[in-house]
């Protein structure tokens, strides 16, 4: 069963991939929660969700109800975009706790070069929300760019950490940097304009990410 999980998530995530790019919405409305499904499936099976893992169980959660939100009509990305706040929020706890001691100066590089791409793209996406007349949207945006910020960093810190493997360090940082991609990408298609193939890459990107990022998890905290 285990074994099995993974391959039926990387599936039930290129179904959805498909979708996106074909336009089968009713497809999608099952393949995109169902792949997350199975992703918290494994992590359960694999951890039972002990220690630090639990928070990225509960960030799983999260992306789930996310998920559902953004697939609703527009007046529901409010709350979509809280449950993804939370997400980020619980893989931050997960990374953090408990408070690790060092990579201080890496740590310090990664922050630089991740608040010059997030000012970069964020100044364009709030500038686009005021000329629409979202500003009630421009705080939450804001706020939601320095929270996936920080669990980027969180992730990225784990390469400078003695207790982490590289390996798994490496497959963790990837899967945030790919998460981190799909979020700037989302809002730069949904409030500046348009990419070519831009919803098949927000997807692409997200799927991969949470994947290669519970797998890390997983391979950190357990043996495969």
């Amino acid at each position: 069963m285990r074994s099995l999980l993974p391959v039926a998530t990387v599936l039930m995530a290129a179904l959805d991939w498909l979708a996106v790019w074909r336009g089968w919405r009713r497809v999608g409305y099952f393949a995109k929660p169902l792949t997350i499904i199975l992703l918290f499936a494994w992590l359960v099976l694999q951890t039972g969700l002990r220690g630090a893992t639990l928070w990225f169980g509960v960030g799983l959660l999260f992306s789930l109800a996310g998920d559902i939100f953004l697939m609703l009509p527009p007046r529901y990305f409010l709350p979509g975009l809280c449950a993804f706040s939370l997400t980020h929020l619980a893989y931050l706890l997960g990374f953090l706790l408990p408070f690790p001691r060092q990579g201080h100066l890496g740590a310090l590089f990664s922050l630089l070069a991740i608040g010059w791409l997030v000012f970069f793209v964020m100044r364009r996406v709030t500038a686009a929300q005021l000329s629409r007349g979202l500003k009630k949207l421009v705080a939450p945006t804001i706020f939601y760019a320095v929270l996936i910020s920080l669990m980027l960093l969180s992730a990225l810190w784990t390469l400078f950490q003695s207790n982490w493997v590289l390996g798994n360090a490496l497959l963790v940082s990837a899967g945030a940097i790919l998460f981190y991609v799909s979020d700037l990408t989302n809002a730069w298609i949904r409030f500046v304009k348009p990419v070519r193939s831009g919803r098949v890459l927000v997807m692409v990107t997200y799927h991969l990410g949470q994947f290669l990022l519970i797998l890390g998890v997983m391979l950190h905290f357990t043996y495969l």
